[in-house]
């Protein structure tokens, strides 16, 4: 068994063996998503540590989680001309549970509960570009900075967000970029001082939609309580928007996907060099 997984823990190889007969599939296969646990089976909801060893076992096979959203993607009619997608988090997943209203028509949720900015890198061709909509509405940080896949750097959550936003507009889709929410804990993750990294990497985020002349929405600022953390009446566990957090997130999003479909038919003004002077 093991040496069909070299490139994971042991213990992630052994869990394998609760999906798969002979280990998870590996090289050029006709269908890498054969068999990949995108729900939990009975065995892992039979275990002791369940979500964890149903992670274990996706992971394995699926780093970016391509296979979540897979079936659906293939699924889908041509876009229309409005098609937006929303990529994310448990935040974003969590949205289309809350409002699923908000959701209807064209507008795609491809939330993916604990992913961070890596992950939604990786699998930002199959379930943003390859489904050619005119928007994409981008929130993420949270699990970087909870430490859900180990340690990282502001520089490295930074570098990611870049990436996404350079494949984007590589494939003529506009960006709404959305602040982290507020978060002071994560009651899954010892990380704490949570509040401080955001409150930096949102200031980034907002100087940088401003530089690349992106649409930022500033989610913090409508949930937050003003100590780096989410207020109680939106939030039950401090992290995850609950009804009425995602109720005061709506009109936001809304208003920045109308700017971001009305700014497909406004020429911008090019981009300044550095050494481009100022008109007088």
């Amino acid at each position: 068994m093991l040496k069909r997984c070299v490139w994971v823990v042991a213990a992630t190889c052994a869990l394998a063996t609760s999906v798969w007969a002979d280990g998870p599939p590996i090289g050029v296969v006709d269908d890498p998503c054969a068999g990949v646990p995108v729900q939990p089976t009975d065995a892992h909801r039979a275990s002791g540590d369940w979500y964890g060893n149903w992670m274990h076992d996706w992971l394995a096979a699926d780093f970016g989680q391509r296979c979540r959203y897979a079936a659906e993607n293939r699924a889908l009619a041509p876009p229309s001309p409005d098609r937006v997608v929303f990529l994310g988090d448990s935040i974003t997943e969590g949205w289309k549970e809350a409002l699923p209203a908000m959701f209807a028509g064209d507008v795609l949720d491809r939330g993916i509960s604990g992913q961070t900015t890596e992950q939604m890198l990786v699998r930002f061709r199959a379930d943003v570009a390859d489904l050619h909509p005119a928007v994409v509405h981008v929130m993420a940080g949270t699990n970087d900075v909870a430490g859900n896949r180990g340690a990282t750097t502001v520089a490295t959550i930074e570098g990611n967000i870049r990436s996404i936003v350079e494949l984007a507009r590589a494939n003529g889709i506009v960006v709404v970029l959305g602040s982290i929410p507020p978060a002071s804990r994560f009651p899954w993750s010892p990380v704490r001082r949570s509040g401080d990294t955001i409150a930096a990497i949102n200031a980034w985020l907002r100087d940088y939609a401003r530089r690349e002349r992106l649409i930022f929405v500033d989610y913090h600022a409508v949930l937050g309580d003003g100590r780096g953390g989410m207020r109680p009446e939106y939030s039950m566990d401090g992290v995850h928007p609950g009804r009425a957090g995602y109720e005061a997130m709506r009109p936001l999003a809304l208003g920045a996907i109308r700017d971001a479909l009305a700014s497909r038919a406004t020429p911008r003004a090019p981009r300044r060099g550095a050494g481009d002077r100022l008109p007088r």
